[in-house]
């Protein structure tokens, strides 16, 4: 009995011992959980207070971001307000701009036609005769009727002038007394300058396309332009007029007046004239075909004059311009006016105080 008393108590596993320590094992273990678990608590608490806090400053942070995105909300909507304006002006100035373009090219298309209508009329005018100023002025205009009478038929005219002694005074004793006078005085004299004038005046109603000469008689016959003499003229050619006439003011009358030689220079012009222009006081006083020494009378007078007429060419007329000479030569009027019917000329005899009345 004992031994199996003995035998069962070796038997038992656990004892009061052992489950006593079991216990305390576990209540131990027990004790550790519940303050490990009480320290996550306290651990956690202030995790998530701090984890609050950064939300409650993210809040904030996000407060004041969305305030500003409400500022730039409003610049935007106020920027694209005014890019709509902007546009909207945009529109308007292009289509201002369309309108300037329209208006410009309308001004360009006027003034093209303007430019063309211009250049026609400039044309016309080109066209049209031209009234420019006559290259040689006519003096005393006014009193030009004198000389209508010359007739000036054809393309070739020369033009004869005395400028002898005689041209100085309407009288041979005036005309004597002025014999002396310097070179100036000379050419001043009223007779001599309305002998001019009267030439003058004569060139002035060319026609543009007739050509002349002008030969200048006393002692000798001399061209006006004496080393071209040959040549014709035209008045159209205004630097040779301007030359003839600074030449014609230059002339001196003086010496004797020997219409011979004047006639017969005529016959060997290059070409012979259409008509012929005399400008003379009255008869010549020399003669190569009849000399005559100391004074001459009227009968010679007359007698060279007849002989310088059988120097002139056939068929040609003669008009002669005679300027007075009182107490000179009666019989020359007459003589001049044979000469003009048997040309079929004209004889113009102006008053002595041509041109002032």
């Amino acid at each position: 009995m004992a031994r199996l008393a003995q035998k069962r108590r070796e038997a038992e596993v656990f004892s009061i011992s052992f489950l006593d320590c079991i216990c305390c094992g576990f209540g131990a273990v027990l004790l550790v959980f519940l303050l490990t678990v009480s320290s996550k608590n306290s651990v956690d608490k202030a995790v998530v207070d701090e984890v609050r806090e950064q939300v409650r400053k993210a809040e904030r942070e996000m407060n004041v971001t969305q305030q500003d995105l409400d500022r730039v909300a409003q610049l935007l909507a106020a920027a694209q307000l005014e890019l709509q304006d902007i546009n909207t002006r945009n529109v308007q100035d292009q289509l201002k701009l369309s309108e300037r373009r329209r208006e410009l090219l309308l001004m360009l298309q006027q003034t093209a036609a303007m430019k063309e209508a211009l250049d026609r009329l400039l044309a016309q005018k080109e066209a049209m005769p031209t009234q420019e100023e006559p290259s040689i002025p006519i003096p005393e205009v006014d009193r030009r009727q004198y000389l209508t009478g010359v007739k000036l038929h054809g393309e070739f005219v020369v033009f004869v002038v005395r400028a002898s002694g005689s041209m100085l005074g309407d009288t041979i004793d005036e005309a004597a007394s002025r014999l002396e006078d310097s070179d100036e005085k000379k050419r001043e004299a009223p007779k001599w300058q309305r002998t001019v004038y009267a030439l003058q005046w004569l060139l002035a109603n060319l026609e543009p396309d007739t050509h002349f000469q002008i030969l200048l008689f006393n002692e000798e016959t001399t061209p006006i332009l004496p080393e071209r003499g040959e040549d014709w003229f035209t008045i159209s050619d205004r630097q040779t007029t301007a030359e003839i006439l600074k030449n014609l003011n230059e002339i001196v009358p003086r010496g004797g007046a020997n219409l011979e030689r004047a006639f017969t220079a005529i016959r060997f012009l290059p070409r012979l004239p259409d008509s012929i222009v005399l400008l003379t006081d009255g008869l010549p006083t020399q003669s190569d075909s009849l000399p005559i020494e100391g004074d001459v009378g009227e009968e010679q007078r007359v007698r060279f004059f007849e002989i310088a007429t059988k120097q002139l060419p056939p068929r040609i007329p003669v008009s002669t311009i005679l300027f007075p000479l009182l107490s000179g030569d009666p019989a020359a009027p007459g003589l001049y006016w044979e000469l003009a019917n048997a040309t079929r000329g004209a004889l113009v005899s102006p008053s002595a105080s041509w041109p002032d009345t």
